[in-house]
């Protein structure tokens, strides 16, 4: 799993940055994070990470995509820390179904790819 940090880090920190374009910018609801469409959103652009990191895996694939919801997850408190810190930031339940469905996503996206993988072979 070592060799794919960097595969792991720039789809975490990437599909993060959708995530967040497609929360602050496409959408017109407040909160759209927090909602079932929000929601559905993460655990599939994860999921499209996880395959995309774990595909050229040949063992460890499900630890890979775990940890492109782990990077995805920090990047976002790490980019919101400055409110954070501030305390003008609530977590919500929904806020930690929604860090869950990253990590999920990313797992069974990489499930994908194994399965693909092994229909190759």
């Amino acid at each position: 799993m070592a060799k794919y940090w960097k595969r792991i880090i720039i789809a975490g920190v990437a599909v993060e940055l959708l995530y967040a374009v497609y929360i602050y910018y496409l959408t017109s609801t407040d909160l759209a994070g927090y909602k079932p469409e929000g929601l559905a959103v993460a655990f599939v652009l994860f999921a499209i990470a996880g395959f995309w990191a774990a595909r050229p895996a040949a063992s460890g694939r499900l630890a890979i995509g775990l940890a492109v919801g782990i990077v995805g997850t920090l990047f976002y408190y790490a980019f919101s820390m400055p409110v954070i810190l501030a305390g003008e930031m609530e977590f919500p339940t929904m806020a930690w179904v929604n860090h869950g469905l990253k990590l999920a996503g990313g797992a069974a996206g990489a499930l994908v790819a194994g399965l693909a993988a092994g229909n190759r072979a």
